[in-house]
């Protein structure tokens, strides 16, 4: 279901910092100007963006409305792959025809043992853009099971903001959305001069990078949160919502409906269906997850659609999915099968690692953070507070002592910066208004 209301980008704000943190889940190899982090893909042109995009700058040509910055849509095709090149050798980079997801060719990235598992390219820009109020993305596939790349936006004393976003293999390229997961120096984002683009498949490790459609969209200056419950677990009820109720604060449950209680006589550690019903008089957002929780690339194709389906059917009969449908893909697992369902049923879906996203260029692939430890919460969203963008934070089972201080750390904090003007709380359907950019 597209969405095509958008928000107006507000004033430009410039950012300055000199905090580093790591990417998620990859070692940090840096050298000292580029520092970087650190199943077969099908051959079929994918028509994820060019059946739902419009023209090559992306969004509606007629919506006078709304400014956005003049970076947004579509900045490098990779049609022409002169102006990008290897940094220090560090993998090979070629053209390939044989897949695409705008133009007659993507841009093919490979490391080897010899370039230490990693491939980087770079552009460097005969101009300087501004990037201040816009996020970047690209179109990715790989031959791994799953992988990290990051986008590095630098100026030019080599001090950069970096972008990132884990995502799954075997797929065709497919729109990703990015966030910002680190900063070196104090990067002068009015006056970027180079563009680099980085995967790291591990040490001595080889493997293939598909890259297409650089793009830039829209970056929310206003941190932005969504806070999210998944697994549909009882403590989202007896522990979640009280705490929520009393921080004022909204929340969304992903919930497997085939792992409901009936009544609280039923043994187990899910929600029963009137704690459901109670979350969603609460002001909660319901939203779906498969049946039985499965993660979408273990389920036996014959019955994929059922997974994704049924739980629609469910949402409408109980009156949830009322304002906006949101699914989320079980250990962030997925195949293009299941995100074309996904597309066709649900307004927002919900995978990936990264924090701070820019408005969603493809909202079936929405970006969560990783779930906060005790201490990590804090940071996370003075992260936010700093740098902006949208950042999704996923919970679990709430039962053990520290998953209930990190939830009680996450609450604590928000209303200090939600109280000093610094962050937002929104709701999924608030973002899928608001905050979605195809």
């Amino acid at each position: 279901m597209d969405r095509r209301t958008y928000l107006a980008i507000g004033a430009a704000t410039v950012l300055a910092g000199c905090t580093e943190l790591g990417g998620p889940g990859e070692p940090d190899t840096s050298d000292e100007r580029a520092d970087g982090g650190g199943t077969e893909p099908t051959n079929e042109t994918s028509d994820d963006k060019d059946s739902e995009n419009g023209d090559d700058e992306g969004g509606p040509e007629d919506d006078d409305e709304e400014e956005y910055p003049e970076l947004v849509g579509t900045f490098d095709d990779f049609e022409e792959l002169e102006e990008w090149w290897e940094w220090q050798d560090i993998g090979t980079l070629e053209a390939d025809s044989s897949r695409a997801s705008l133009g007659s060719q993507s841009a093919l990235l490979t490391a080897s043992v010899e370039s230490r598992g990693q491939v980087r390219v770079r552009r460097e820009l005969e101009e300087p853009i501004d990037v201040r109020e816009v996020a970047p993305g690209l179109d990715l596939a790989t031959d791994t099971e799953s992988g990290v790349v990051r986008i590095q936006l630098q100026d030019a004393d080599a001090h950069y903001v970096e972008y990132s976003q884990g995502f799954a293999g075997g797929t065709s390229l497919t729109r990703h959305n990015f966030g910002i997961t680190r900063i070196r120096g104090e990067p002068d984002l009015s006056e970027v001069v180079v563009l680099q683009v980085i995967r790291w498949f591990g040490d001595d490790a080889e493997g293939r990078q598909w890259v297409d459609d650089f793009h830039f969209v829209p970056r929310p200056t206003q941190g932005t949160v969504l806070l999210q419950f998944h697994g549909g677990y009882e403590t989202h009820y007896t522990e979640a919502l009280p705490r929520l109720e009393d921080a004022d604060l909204p929340a969304t449950a992903f919930v497997p409906t085939d792992r409901l209680r009936e009544d609280e006589a039923v043994e187990g550690d899910r929600l029963t269906h009137k704690q459901v019903d109670d979350l969603a008089a609460a002001g909660w957002t319901i939203g779906a997850q498969p049946a039985n929780g499965q993660p979408l690339d273990s389920i036996d194709p014959d019955g994929l659609e059922d997974a994704v389906v049924d739980p629609v059917d469910w949402l409408s009969e109980a009156g949830y999915g009322d304002d906006v449908r949101v699914f989320t893909y079980p250990g962030s697992s997925y195949t293009d099968e299941s995100v074309d369902l996904v597309r066709n049923n649900y307004d927002l879906a919900f995978a990936g690692r990264s924090r701070s996203q820019g408005y969603a260029g493809n909202p079936h692939l929405c970006s969560m953070a990783e779930t906060p430890e005790p201490g990590e919460a804090t940071d996370l969203l003075e992260w936010t507070a700093e740098w902006g963008g949208i950042t999704a934070i996923p919970f679990y089972g709430l039962e053990e002592a520290d998953a209930l201080e990190a939830l009680e750390e996450t609450l604590r904090t928000l209303e200090e910066h939600v109280e000093a003007g610094e962050l937002e709380v929104i709701t999924p359907a608030e973002m899928a208004e608001e905050y979605v950019y195809e």
